[in-house]
């Protein structure tokens, strides 16, 4: 293999394993490589694979993300607690139910993107009552197991056990657990330290590592969770 481009995957890798995207606007001679010499592709899968990484494309941009089970670049279920600021698992599971319902509201399958610009914190809470709400109604027809049934009631409760709107000594919305717009807020500020979305004003944009890593999810990972919000309605 070509030194150069030995070392132009290199340099590929080391920078997607830094968190950074590469994109053909910023990184325009790395970009180029990765897609036009196939020993460049192919040591850059090479190491990505070997780790359990996958490289994510779009809209002429990479973006790295762990595979599954990936215990070294991956979040275990403790660390995404402590990550998040919470204790329980029935909260981190709602955490779990809220992102969902984010990703719904741009994607309902991995050809259907629903173009909007934002999301905002309302919006995501009235999606989440109105989720949960359709689930336990229908509780009986959607789950396939008690331990379904069980697991959304319980997030069903701690939902609904949280008053709509709470603000600290400044009036100021505070993200937390103490009602559902602060735990929304919560997610959201976790979402934005995965530089999945960022923030202004009043609205969340996402990012396009969040719509390269979303739109590979559905081809891939899709989950019983997926399929359940999917047929809520029915």
């Amino acid at each position: 293999m070509d030194n150069k481009n030995i070392d132009r995957a290199i340099e590929i890798f080391s920078l997607l394993i830094k968190g950074e995207s590469i994109s053909k606007e910023k990184n325009t001679e790395l970009y180029e490589h990765y897609n036009s010499y196939s020993e460049v592709f192919d040591l850059v899968e090479k190491l990505t694979n070997g780790m359990n990484l996958k490289v994510y494309e779009h809209d002429e941009s990479l973006h790295l993300s762990p595979g599954e089970k990936n215990r070294v670049f991956g979040f275990t279920n403790d660390e995404l607690k402590k990550e998040l600021g919470i204790k329980l698992n029935k909260e981190l599971y709602l955490s779990y139910f809220v992102i969902y319902n984010i990703i719904t509201k741009f994607y309902k399958d991995s050809s259907n993107y629903t173009f909007r610009e934002y999301i905002n914190i309302q919006e995501t809470v009235e999606e989440v009552s109105t989720a949960l709400y359709q689930i336990t109604d229908k509780i009986e027809t959607v789950v396939i197991s008690e331990i379904e049934e069980h697991s959304f009631n319980t997030l069903a409760m701690l939902w609904d056990d949280m008053p709509l709107t709470s603000t600290d000594y400044n009036g100021q919305t505070r993200a937390g657990k103490s009602s559902r717009v602060s735990f929304v807020k919560m997610v959201f500020n976790f979402l934005i330290d995965q530089k999945l979305f960022i923030s202004s004003e009043e609205g969340y944009y996402p990012t396009q590592r969040f719509k390269a890593l979303v739109e590979n999810y559905f081809k891939e990972a899709r989950g019983r969770l997926y399929d359940i919000l999917m047929t809520r309605g029915e």
